[in-house]
């Protein structure tokens, strides 16, 4: 259970490079959506599962806060319409 805490707090970590890091600018936008979606869906269901198991709850809470935050950073980003544009994933 400890490795799958890991392995989302990784998946987090692994968002914020490809945010901070200007990658997901360079990537296809459905591309994009896709990989946020699966950082977001995995870290979220690894937090739910280490929630349910008790180990470590005040972590497991931090990583499932977080992957909410990238699922609704997600939805935002890529679904939503900009000033009369249509949303991102579509361009």
């Amino acid at each position: 259970m400890q490795n799958t805490l890991r392995v989302g707090i990784g998946l987090q970590v692994l968002f914020f490079i490809l945010f901070f890091g200007a990658i997901f600018p360079k990537m296809n936008n459905i591309l994009g959506a896709i990989v946020c979606f699966i950082i977001s869906l995995l870290s979220l269901f690894i937090g739910i599962k280490s929630l349910k198991k008790q180990y470590k709850p005040v972590f497991s809470i931090i990583v499932i806060a977080i992957a909410i935050l990238i699922l609704a950073f997600t939805l935002f980003a890529y679904f939503t319409t900009e000033g009369g544009l249509p949303p991102l994933i579509l361009q």
